[in-house]
């Protein structure tokens, strides 16, 4: 058990974490904006690499999230309030206002949240939007946050990072007005397996005999090397060192599918549930072909997801829960 200031502590290390990595991608020529991002070569292996890429990952998280809300509402989107927990840079916050929700996104990061107001009081289309406004602060104690406030709470890539999911799913339930939604699309990284890692190699290594990879690898038939490769790869898709410490911040990874669906489900009741996908999101941005093919290969593998998920060939390692609040008898 974690006491107050070492949770303070941990929550600081993690907005510097974000603030760091939100300041570096800005300074080489990110734009978190799903309608207006440009080719960055900065990202080698990222779906932000490309605007296409963006559209087939990113924009359709959104366009989930989006019908996901309106489906579960049935009511206009000028008559719904989202918060968005853990929104960064404020992509989604910023393209739900677009398609008229009236939202608020919430961050730990204050950079981020800098840098996504900078991009909303930009935004072309800032006169057709519905309202838009971002917050900095810890989710759990912010003051701004009044209860029974908002219509629906999103976690796009959040909530895993939260340690104690029954608290978080509390305070989300408490914003939430009666009838009100959460919408959970997470990484699930407890369910990567070393066939994610073997299916992986296989793919970048043949892909890479004809340099249409971002890495060049030799073609090893070693089994010692290959396990070691597959072993390393494993731990790159945990988002874990070989040493099982964490990569991207000390928060990430505090929550696995095991416990965030117990919670969500128990606190929620579940009105959808998908597996999405497996592996294409963190593969894409490194294909190395002329940009019309890389394209096609995207799409490709996007749909060969879905079929390897479905058939169960691969576990999804990230999934999608719409819960509605309900009055408690």
């Amino acid at each position: 058990m974690k006491t107050e200031n070492e949770g303070q502590e941990r929550l600081q290390q993690e907005a510097s974490a974000f603030d760091r990595q939100i300041e570096e991608r800005i300074a080489n020529g990110h734009i978190p904006d799903l309608r207006l991002s440009k080719p960055c070569e900065y990202f080698y292996n990222n779906s932000w690499r490309h605007p296409a890429y963006v559209k087939i990952d990113f924009y359709e998280q959104f366009e989930v999230i989006r019908d996901a809300i309106l489906e579960g509402l049935n009511r206009k989107p000028d008559e719904i309030r989202v918060l968005e927990v853990g929104c960064g840079p404020g992509y989604l916050s910023l393209e739900l206002s677009r398609a008229g929700f009236h939202v608020v996104g919430l961050d730990i990061s204050e950079r981020c949240v800098e840098i996504a107001s900078k991009f909303a009081d930009e935004d072309p289309w800032i006169a057709r939007r519905g309202s838009l406004e971002y917050m900095a602060g810890d989710f759990h104690s912010l003051p701004k946050l009044e209860k029974e406030s908002f219509d629906v709470v999103v976690f796009l890539g959040a909530l895993h990072h939260f340690q104690d999911q029954s608290a978080t799913l509390k305070k989300a339930k408490d914003l939430l007005r009666q009838h009100g939604l959460v919408i959970a699309h997470e990484p699930a990284r407890d369910r990567v397996t070393p066939a994610h890692a073997a299916f992986m190699h296989l793919l970048s290594s043949i892909l890479s005999l004809n340099k249409n990879f971002y890495k060049h690898q030799e073609l090893v038939v070693d089994r010692g090397q290959l396990l070691h490769e597959v072993g390393r790869i494993y731990n790159l898709l945990r988002y874990e060192s070989e040493d099982g410490e964490k990569t991207q911040s000390i928060n990430d990874n505090e929550a696995g599918f095991a416990e965030m669906y117990p919670e969500l489900s128990g606190a929620f009741q579940q009105i959808r549930f998908e597996w999405r996908y497996s592996f294409f999101h963190e593969f894409i941005g490194g294909l190395r072909f002329d940009e019309e093919t890389n394209v096609r290969v995207a799409r490709f593998l996007k749909e060969m997801d879905r079929i390897l998920v479905e058939t169960e060939a691969l576990p999804a390692t990230e999934f999608l829960f719409v819960g509605r609040k309900v009055m408690e008898v």
